[in-house]
């Protein structure tokens, strides 16, 4: 009898745990290509989280093909709560400074129970076209090395909604800085390169998988722009070497990479001109702040102006300017702050709130909240 107690104890417990697990996730929400489910108790915005993965998914089979299949969306507790990006958790990778993950992408087992697909900890369309690169991999059953597949995903995860369309502009400021002040050794690249996704690896380990994936993937589209994907990784298998990583990383982080890149502020297209100038103050360089001047003197698109000049601004506090940086600064900067006016009512009540701190009639707490009701044009 005991033995039989034991026996019903443990078919119990799984009963429990299934059925845990099925109710774990609920739908609130069912398009064409994806579903939108949260957990039991949490209500989600669906409509900002529509605005934001449309365009997602329109980027991503542009370049990857059609999704065969309705693509699972989870929107975290983050999400459903509508926590602000300061109230967020970061983690502080050693050597390289605080990081969070906004979302990430679990592939589907053959296991019912086990919820696969794409979970985000807020409605971003680049936090969703990044998740959705995986998503694409994982449905075409392709296995990439860790390195590209990250590197493809941080590639068209990088740009900026405009108009309703994710314009990918691929230059991640962030790995870039990184990659330059680490000088990553060639015993080093090759333990990276060979990370694989089952592996246990420590953060700092991962990030970089992810920063020289990226790197490698911006040289092989700068080298051909009109290749598909599977043809950058055809062409980086065909030169496969430490060598050659090692040649296209340099390439990607030396400065007139992104002295090239920035090139696209003159685009006609002002989605381009968005995208290219957002995440910029993340180079902390005068000579970008320069660029995003000269573009500021002359662009009339609002939305494209207000970002140069936000992006400028943060620079102002990254990266050592001239004095006649500063004058133009002055000039140009904060007229176009004073000038700006936002249609959306969240925007504009957080760009009066960054005028006030620009007055210094702000604690620290209102200007972090401040800026992050502004993320859309800086935060890359």
């Amino acid at each position: 009898m005991a033995g039989m107690r034991r026996v019903q104890s443990l078919l119990l417990a799984l009963v429990v745990s299934l059925a845990a697990a099925c109710t774990s996730w609920q739908p609130v929400e069912t398009r064409e290509a994806w579903t939108l489910y949260t957990k039991p108790g949490y209500t989600v915005d669906v409509a900002c989280f529509a605005r934001a993965l449309e365009p997602a998914f329109v980027a991503v089979e542009e370049r990857m093909g059609p999704f065969r299949e309705n693509v699972r969306i989870h929107a975290l507790e983050e999400a459903a709560e509508g926590k602000l990006e300061a109230e967020a958790q970061f983690e502080t990778v050693p050597g390289i400074g605080p990081a969070r993950v906004r979302a990430f992408h679990v592939r589907a087992t053959a296991n019912p129970f086990e919820s696969g697909g794409v979970f985000l900890e807020c409605a971003d369309t680049g936090a969703a076209v990044h998740e959705l690169v995986h998503a694409r991999v994982a449905e075409e059953g392709v296995k990439l090395p860790l390195w590209f597949e990250e590197g493809l995903a941080q590639f068209y995860g990088d740009g900026a909604v405009y108009e309703d369309r994710w314009y990918v502009d691929g230059l991640c400021c962030w790995p870039l800085r990184e990659l330059r002040e680490e000088r990553l050794s060639d015993a080093d690249l090759e333990r990276l390169l060979a990370v694989r996704g089952s592996d246990s690896t420590p953060s700092r380990d991962n990030l970089l998988v992810h920063f020289i994936g990226w790197a490698i993937v911006f040289d092989l589209a700068r080298e051909a722009p009109d290749a598909s994907w599977q043809q950058w990784y055809d062409a980086w298998r065909a030169e496969d070497s430490i060598a050659a990583a090692r040649a296209r990383i340099e390439r990607t982080i030396a400065d007139r990479s992104h002295v090239e890149w920035l090139k696209r502020l003159d685009d006609e297209d002002p989605g381009v001109r968005f995208a290219t100038a957002k995440g910029t103050w993340k180079l902390r360089s005068a000579s970008a702040a320069e660029r995003l001047l000269a573009r500021l003197e002359d662009e009339e698109e609002p939305t494209v102006r207000f970002a140069l000049a936000l992006n400028v601004l943060i620079t102002g506090g990254e990266a050592r300017l001239s004095g006649r940086q500063w004058g133009r600064f002055g000039r140009l900067v904060f007229s176009t702050l004073r000038s700006a006016n936002l249609a959306d009512p969240a925007e504009a009540a957080s760009l009066e709130l960054v005028r006030r701190a620009l007055r210094g009639r702000t604690s620290k707490a209102e200007s972090d909240r401040a800026f992050d009701g502004l993320a859309r044009y800086w935060d890359e």
